[in-house]
């Protein structure tokens, strides 16, 4: 009967998600928000009592897709290029965070130090997901959007680690630096060791069969086995599983599956982030509703402000370290990058799965929850705003001038082409034709160089633009291909691989393009 039970608030929860994202179509706030906005309705209502977030569900069953489908979507040409800078914000950030946050709150709040570091690694994972949606949308670079994924990627794990050292640190009462730093290593390479392990595994196998329900298979157990291989080895689970879609994602799938295996292995994955993202939000807005802020109302406030400081002494203080080795990250990248590091169901999973034994464990489930509520809600709801402001997005005034030109030029060039198809008919004379179109020549022209103008002047533009004609000529090749295989001219395996290879020629093209 409690599995009966289970099921059907399963199904529920689907069911909410389901409608969430439809009337998010008419919606103008990020489908996450609003689906934690929807958690605290319907669990202030009490329309499904006893669904919680269990910290041990979200970390082996939701977090190894969300985690996956994220790494194998990256590509390591942009991530090689940005390298340095990811690695800084992620490793170097998480920790410079964790302290600044750990320090206001210890001078502040007059809690023990410990504690208050051990709260700053909990709400130091950033999730982007919202705010990559967003990014979408409006166009942002993708440089940006790279930076911005990649760093949530991996100070997930680093921040996952500190947690446990600093938790262990508590509970054993003993402390050690260099023992400290040991953990610290030996958690992080030994998951990236068993990570890539796998995942370089898993991509050999594939190369052996072409069956997209067996790879489907095959990426399943290596998203989840590298997590479960890897906390059994008492090192990272977090690491493991990025580490593991990177090697799938960038060689696997591209070296062992064919062009339909690998669509067939991305939708699925893209469906299974999906859902795990959509429950999880949900579940984060149910399991607010179980948190009485009322008591420590200063005390979020302080621990808010504590939060938004560690965040703009990282990204400040490192892009000024980074800018001066000449890598460089521009100002309005870096005012983005403070204000779109929203915290979400990580920092809740990891404050819910506290050892009983921790002091003060209710008082940093509140304040998490808190610091939760405002970066979702206030950050998520005005970062669109902000990228507005600094001139980010591709809904700018260029951008709109660029679309007017071009649907004059459509309309030009289609006028042009009408009044010649009636001169070949004989409906109209050549000296009429040439009388009727001087004018719209000459407007054409002018067109044609004010396009020009703006494609080179605007880089996110011209990165669009380029795409644009990389998707129409590959998608030309690929139908030219798949023809000649219908009528037998090239058997079907020859004409798969042939599109494999100008699927990843241009996917790099896209990747250098972009960086």
């Amino acid at each position: 009967m409690t599995g009966l039970v289970h099921s059907s608030v399963f199904i529920w929860l689907l069911l909410l998600t389901s409608v969430v994202a439809m009337l998010g179509r008419f919606i103008k706030i990020p489908y996450t928000i609003a689906l934690v906005l929807t958690g605290l309705f319907v669990g202030y209502l009490k329309l499904l009592p006893g669904v919680h977030l269990e910290p041990e569900v979200l970390f082996a069953i939701f977090l190894p897709p969300l985690l996956f489908e994220a790494g194998i979507n990256i590509h390591l040409e942009p991530l090689k290029k940005n390298w340095k800078i990811i690695t800084a914000l992620a490793l170097l950030g998480t920790v410079l965070s964790t302290l600044v946050v750990g320090y206001s709150l210890h001078i502040l709040l007059g809690l023990q130090l410990l504690l208050t570091l051990l709260f700053g690694a909990i709400i130091s994972p950033t999730d982007p997901i919202s705010v990559l949606a967003i990014f979408k949308r409006l166009g942002v670079a993708k440089r940006l959007s790279v930076i911005v994924e990649a760093e949530s990627l991996f100070n997930d794990g680093i921040a996952v680690i500190l947690f446990s050292v600093i938790q262990g640190i508590l509970i054993t009462g003993t402390f050690s630096l260099a023992q400290s730093e040991l953990a610290f290593i030996r958690t992080f390479f030994g998951g990236a060791l068993v990570g890539i392990a796998i995942g370089a595994a898993a991509s050999r196998i594939t190369r052996e069969f072409d069956d997209h329900l067996l790879e489907i298979t095959l990426t399943t157990i290596t998203a989840f086995g590298s997590y479960m291989a890897a906390e059994g080895f008492h090192v990272s689970g977090v690491i493991s599983v990025v580490a593991a879609s990177l090697v799938v994602g960038n060689y696997g799938m591209k070296s062992g599956m064919t062009p339909v295996s690998r669509m067939a292995v991305l939708s699925f994955w893209e469906y299974a982030a999906f859902v795990a993202n959509s429950l999880v939000f949900l579940l984060v807005g149910l399991e607010m509703t179980n948190i009485t802020f009322r008591d420590n109302l200063f005390s979020v406030v302080i621990a808010v402000i504590a939060v938004l400081l560690g965040r703009v002494f990282s990204i400040y203080g490192l892009s000024a370290l980074l800018n001066r080795f000449g890598l460089s990250i521009p100002g309005n990248f870096q005012h983005v990058l403070v204000w779109s590091g929203l915290r979400g169901a990580l920092s809740m999973a990891m404050v819910l799965g506290l050892e009983a034994s921790i002091p003060e464990r209710s008082f940093l489930i509140t304040v998490t929850f808190g610091v939760v509520l405002f970066s979702l809600v206030v950050q998520g709801l005005t970062i669109e705003h902000l990228i507005n402001k600094l001139g980010l997005t591709t809904t700018n005034e260029e951008l709109r001038d660029y679309q007017s030109l071009l649907g004059e030029s459509m309309a030009l060039r289609s006028a042009l082409a009408e009044i010649d198809r009636h001169v070949l008919n004989g409906n109209v004379s050549q000296i009429a034709r040439d009388d009727a179109v001087e004018a719209l020549l000459e407007r054409q022209k002018e067109i044609d160089a004010l396009i020009k103008e703006l494609h080179l002047k605007n880089e996110v533009i011209m990165a669009a633009e380029g795409d644009k004609a990389g998707q129409i000529i590959l998608t030309a090749q690929r139908n030219a291909l798949q023809e000649a295989a219908r009528n037998g001219i090239i058997d079907y395996t020859m004409a798969a691989k042939i599109i494999g290879d100008l699927e990843n020629d241009n996917n790099e093209k896209h990747n250098e393009s972009n960086i």
